[in-house]
């Protein structure tokens, strides 16, 4: 009789086994099919912590839960856990897709900017104030900043611009100004450009101090974002999403 038992002991116990995943699977299916009110879907899955879901099923759930209203919009207002679900892996594909968008949009702006700090060096050739004098026609005070640039590269530059500040020796800016250069620049070659005017304000600190702050005494740098070479090509950041 031991025996008899002893040999189908292990065909009770599968037996069991199945009828218990069978049992677990009717309640998996029954909770799928439960509709709820999207908006309440924490407090659902809370209230449903010991149902046993496939782990990426729970994951997604668990995922999208936090999001629902914020960052995430469900189709409608009342849908089957089943739906949710559905709706919560493509939430989840969407946002790995941005995720690996802005990844590299991201590792596309560092190239760019790396190419385009390397193009063109920016210098300060002269810095000068200039009074005003009716008789030269010159009615207002002015700062002339007299720069020259170098082409770094390997192409004919035809046009750039970017941002330029100026720097004192503790490291505060004193100046900044966006720079446009239009006119063709050859590998290697270097240009010269006349002196450019600032309309003198008194009353501003930055303008101010660019007067009174020695040429020696200061840094330029110069921070590009957009590039045109002579055979039509471009390099910019302006096109790329950060």
């Amino acid at each position: 009789m031991t025996t008899r038992t002893a040999r189908h002991l292990p065909g009770a116990c599968l037996l069991g086994a199945t009828l218990l995943a069978c049992h677990s699977t009717a309640r998996e299916d029954a909770f799928l099919a439960t509709r709820v009110p999207v908006a309440r879907l924490d407090s659902v899955l809370r209230a449903a912590d010991n149902m046993r879901l496939p782990l990426a099923d729970a994951r997604a759930l668990l995922e999208v839960a936090p999001d629902i209203g914020v960052a995430a919009t469900p189709p409608h207002d009342t849908m089957t856990i089943a739906e949710i679900l559905s709706w919560a892996r493509t939430e989840h594909a969407r946002k790995q897709r941005a995720a690996a968008e802005t990844t590299a949009a991201a590792a596309r702006r560092r190239e760019i900017q790396q190419q385009l700090d390397s193009l063109v060096a920016v210098m300060v050739v002269d810095k000068s104030f200039l009074p005003k004098n009716p008789d030269l026609e010159r009615y207002q005070d002015f700062i002339s900043l007299t720069f020259a640039y170098k082409n770094q590269g390997t192409k004919s530059i035809q046009a750039f611009q970017g941002d330029v500040s100026f720097v004192d020796a503790s490291g505060d800016t004193v100046y900044s100004a966006h720079l446009k250069v239009d006119g063709p620049i050859a590998p290697g070659k270097t240009r010269r450009e006349p002196g450019r005017i600032i309309r003198y304000d008194p009353f501003r600190p930055g303008h101010q101090r660019l007067r009174s702050t020695p040429l020696a005494k200061l840094k330029v740098v110069w921070q590009p974002n957009d590039a045109v070479f002579t055979d039509g090509s471009r390099l910019s950041l302006v096109s790329v999403e950060p």
